[in-house]
């Protein structure tokens, strides 16, 4: 049997040839597909994106003012341990170094992000720790103000941004006690470089205090000669990465402008 070729007409069953994301001029009210990237692009900037949703868990963490610890023992003090992320896969994720997640840590993500939006801590008996729970906030954006599993999961695969609110990372949480310690390691350290070029202390806290930023030597000087100690506050403003503080960038750059520092670098 042959089998009979129907003529073309105008109406066409084809899809149009519009580029991904463009609107049908035929149902312009509908919604534009979202362009996405394709899935070679995805595994190739899969890193990336793992860093970008480590440094976000970090960005949250520190907004709500917790340590690595504050989570498990919420979930430790309600009796049920595995409601969260391990402080120490959380720490490797937040570095961006965990690897592939297994779907229960994007189901853990989202459960303790509920129990911050709902305020449903169960009973807890630690009056600071429940103070650290209810001031904190969930990670949501527009579209979803309170972030589930998928959510998570999409933003861990470079498909949802970050929401602005956890884009930046603050500067790390740290006690008077640290405060001290970072403030005798510089003032120590300038005395160290002070005897080792046989300066004179006077000229060399001028040049130093040339280097810091303007709004910070009144600070800085009275931290370097031992009159003051900073403040964690203070410190906050002043950190720049990871364990890094301007006043060490400041000195550190003073270092190399001595004379056996440049003589040592030619």
């Amino acid at each position: 049997m042959t089998a009979t070729q129907l003529p073309s007409t105008s109406s066409s069953t084809a899809l149009p040839s519009a580029p991904l994301g463009a609107t049908s001029p035929q149902h312009p009210n509908r919604l534009p597909i979202p362009a996405i990237p394709a899935y070679e692009v995805l595994l190739q900037q899969q890193e990336e994106s793992r860093g970008v949703f480590g440094r976000m868990l970090l960005n949250w963490r520190r907004r709500n003012g917790w340590t690595q610890y504050t989570a498990c023992s919420w979930a430790e003090a309600i009796g049920e341990p595995s409601l969260v992320i391990s402080y120490g896969n959380l720490s490797v994720i937040e570095q961006g170094k965990a690897g592939e997640l297994r779907h229960r840590a994007f189901w853990q993500l989202w459960e303790l992000n509920r129990r911050i939006a709902s305020g449903e801590w169960g009973r807890i008996g630690d009056a600071e720790l429940r103070r650290k729970l209810e001031g904190a906030t969930p990670i949501g954006d527009d579209a979803a103000p309170v972030w589930g599993p998928l959510e998570f999961w999409a933003c861990y695969c470079g498909l949802r941004p970050v929401p602005s609110a956890f884009a930046s990372t603050p500067a790390p949480l740290i006690g008077a006690r640290q405060a001290a310690v970072l403030s005798s390691r510089w003032r120590r350290q300038l005395q160290a470089l002070i005897e080792e070029h046989q300066l004179d202390a006077a000229v060399a806290l001028d040049d130093l205090m040339a280097l810091a930023a303007e709004e910070h030597r009144r600070d800085f000087y009275a931290v370097l000669t031992g009159f003051r100690r900073y403040s964690p506050a203070e410190l906050s403003v002043l950190w720049v990465e990871k364990d890094r503080y301007r006043p060490e960038l400041w000195l550190e750059q003073w270092q190399r402008s001595l004379p056996a520092a440049r003589a040592a670098a030619a």
